[in-house]
């Protein structure tokens, strides 16, 4: 009965959102109950039956972290507007695009310095294993790629050489597809997403196509990259409770990925661990500062304490909670997500009321906001490494490209 009780909560906050044939997709209350309200819906449905049953006292803990967030978020949303523009801050576009063209040429170059050091890529018969197909002081320049999505579409965004551009993309995502990652995929199409709601609501039409995308982003990545073997597939077939037609394997990774998380992070709340105090949520700050070295004994421990206690050891995700439990237990939870919530909520207001107006620092801070909430369901993005090196590169780029400030009218 529980369950129906939260299932129906869950199946009216979706119907709310998706009512209206337009819906605000940055604002990130409405993204993460979307998010999190299509997790639980898939978990509660009735379709798959062998994922084990929650108890009262976790629903609580999840349905609070929810409210909290969305709490946090609404307080600056409602309270918070940004003063009228004052100014616009104008880029020198041909810079811009010189930079698009010079990150891309660093992002090739990378590609092909790990192919001359491992050979040729997993796609086209390399022998290494994709989550190791990199050479780690290689693997920062390829990454580039992020930041040259970011201004690419920026710069058709803005109307600046769109053919142009998009031929450059549809380069560098030949060069993703080959090396077999789906995370820059992920990346990619967050930031579509991102462009799209600026400055104005997106079509809940134009939402399910990029969710068929997505889907078939999978489905490529099923079938020509990971390739599920027979045991895999029986174990998929077991934790699901359904045994899935091999015609629609491709719907079952989404599943798992949406699913799993909620399991994963529920279990753990039954176990004793000490606290970290943010050594998780800041890992990926301190690598690229160079001084992870003083936190990785803490971080392997908590990760080994995790590990110990999944039920599926291949299934390793849990979502944002995870790191922020690890860090402080149930009050890392309920305050971390308070916090979350208005830190997202502050960022929005700024793109909400300037929109494209708004500096590229700025624009992609709040991309970074955006895709951690999009990914809440499965990791904390914002621990990542890498983040630092890109977000500089983003300011260098906005010192070197700004024009001028002109004042609005």
């Amino acid at each position: 009965m529980m369950n129906l009780y939260i299932l129906g909560l869950v199946i009216l906050c979706l119907i709310a959102i998706f009512f209206k044939r337009t819906i605000n997709i940055l604002n990130p209350i409405v993204l993460f109950c979307v998010i999190w309200g299509t997790m639980i819906f898939l978990y509660l449905i009735p379709l798959f039956t062998s994922f084990p049953s929650i108890t009262l006292r976790k629903w609580l803990i999840i349905v609070c972290a929810v409210g909290l967030f969305c709490i946090g978020a609404l307080l600056t949303t409602k309270l918070f507007h940004v003063q009228k523009i004052q100014h616009n801050y104008v880029y020198n576009m041909r810079i811009l695009l010189y930079t698009v063209v010079a990150l891309i040429s660093i992002v090739f170059v990378a590609f092909f310095v790990t192919v001359i050091q491992l050979g040729l890529p997993p796609l086209l018969g390399g022998n290494i294993n994709r989550a190791d197909y990199y050479v780690s002081y290689i693997e920062p320049f390829y990454l580039l790629v992020f930041p040259f999505w970011f201004l690419s579409i920026y710069l058709i965004k803005r109307g600046y050489k769109p053919t142009l551009n998009v031929f450059l993309i549809l380069s560098s995502l030949l060069l993703v597809f080959l090396k077999g990652n789906k995370f820059p995929l992920v990346f990619f199409i967050g930031l579509v997403i991102f462009y799209l709601g600026v400055d104005k609501r997106v079509k809940v039409g134009h939402l399910l196509y990029l969710t068929l995308i997505i889907i078939g982003v999978f489905g490529l990545s099923s079938t020509f990259i990971t390739k599920a073997t027979d045991q895999v597939i029986q174990a998929q077939n077991i934790i699901l409770g359904v045994n899935i037609p091999s015609r629609l394997r491709f719907v079952v990774d989404p599943i798992l990925y949406f699913t799993n998380n909620l399991l994963n992070i529920t279990n753990f709340f039954d176990v004793q661990s000490s606290y970290s105090y943010g050594a998780q949520m800041f890992s990926g700050v301190f690598h690229d500062l160079g001084i992870g070295s003083l936190t990785n004994r803490l971080i392997v421990t908590n990760e080994d304490l995790w590990s110990g206690n999944l039920q599926f050891s291949w299934l390793t995700t849990g979502s944002y909670l995870k790191v922020l439990y690890l860090d402080f237990g149930y009050s890392g939870i309920f305050i971390g997500s308070l916090l979350y919530g208005f830190v997202c909520g502050l960022f929005y207001v700024r793109v909400r009321d300037w929109g494209m107006n708004n500096t590229l620092i700025t624009l992609y801070v709040y991309y970074l906001l955006f895709l951690s909430v999009l990914l809440s369901f499965f990791t904390s993005y914002l621990s990542e490494n890498g983040l630092i090196y890109n977000f500089l590169v983003i300011i260098i780029i906005h010192i070197l490209s700004q024009r001028r400030i002109s004042n609005a009218e």
